[in-house]
């Protein structure tokens, strides 16, 4: 069993989750504030993210490209 319990913080990016995630091969983590547990944060949540930021960056580059 794990002595120290792995968390973060709502300001913690996506991406310091995904490489928390990664280094310590786990698939969910508890959002942690003031020891209040706020939630928690799993794989599937950081892809559906990502994926978002995504489609955003692609739409806004096809709206760019077309307006030229």
């Amino acid at each position: 069993m794990t002595s120290r319990v792995v968390y973060v913080t709502p300001q913690q990016t996506l991406d310091e989750c995904m490489g928390l995630m990664t280094e310590k091969r786990i698939r969910h983590l508890p959002v942690m504030e003031d020891q209040t547990v706020l939630g928690i944060l799993s794989i599937g949540d950081l892809v559906r993210a990502t994926i978002e930021e995504q489609e955003q960056v692609i739409n806004h580059l096809v709206h760019y490209i077309q307006s030229a």
